[in-house]
């Protein structure tokens, strides 16, 4: 709620000391706390990343991905979609910052896990696969171009989005494929 405010410090703080206290759980038993660690880590690393504080943003994502990674090992069906998630946030400050080939890489490995999350639990998992091929399709339209690319994905974009009418962030999505299909210069009816 304060980062949604823009009090960034008041957030910055509240985020920090629940870090702190979830490592302090975390160390006695790891199994139950850990999760919440990466978690923490990954809303920190956003509420950075807002702030361009690129450095510390990228070291916030990669403790959660590493954590996340971990807990999928164990435990892929639970924790598989949370790698996915701090992947793609970790995409997008890697494009922020110019660091192209790693971004793709980045959203790439999101995207396949998504896809694979989505083919035994399509309803839970196409929304989070739609939103990820609107992220690259902006790289692709943006960062590194590649017309046909970015086209291709938000034209898959949308497609998925129009299972979902009633979910309002699906449908935002639907709205930033258009948009994104509009700057490539291919008209489509809203």
């Amino acid at each position: 709620m304060q980062s949604d405010q823009n009090d960034y410090a008041t957030a910055q703080g509240s985020y920090e000391e629940a870090l702190q206290i979830r490592r302090t759980l975390a160390e006695s038993n790891p199994r139950t706390y850990l999760p919440d660690v990466a978690m923490t880590l990954n809303n920190l690393a956003n509420l950075q990343q807002a702030q361009n504080d690129y450095a510390t943003a990228q070291g916030s994502y990669e403790e959660a991905l590493q954590i996340r990674r971990t807990l999928a090992a164990e435990n892929p069906r639970t924790y598989l979609p949370d790698v996915a998630m701090t992947l793609n946030n970790l995409a997008t400050l890697q494009s922020d910052q110019n660091d192209y080939a790693t971004a793709q890489g980045s959203y790439e490995e999101a995207l396949q896990i998504r896809r694979t999350l989505a083919e035994s639990n399509p309803r839970t998992y196409l929304p989070d696969v739609a939103m990820t091929l609107i992220n690259l399709s902006i790289f692709y339209l943006q960062a590194t171009p590649d017309q046909a690319r970015s086209i291709a994905l938000a034209t898959e974009a949308l497609e998925i989005t129009q299972q979902f009418p009633q979910v309002p962030m699906v449908q935002r999505y639907a709205e930033t494929a258009l948009q994104v299909l509009q700057a490539n210069g291919v008209e489509v009816e809203a």
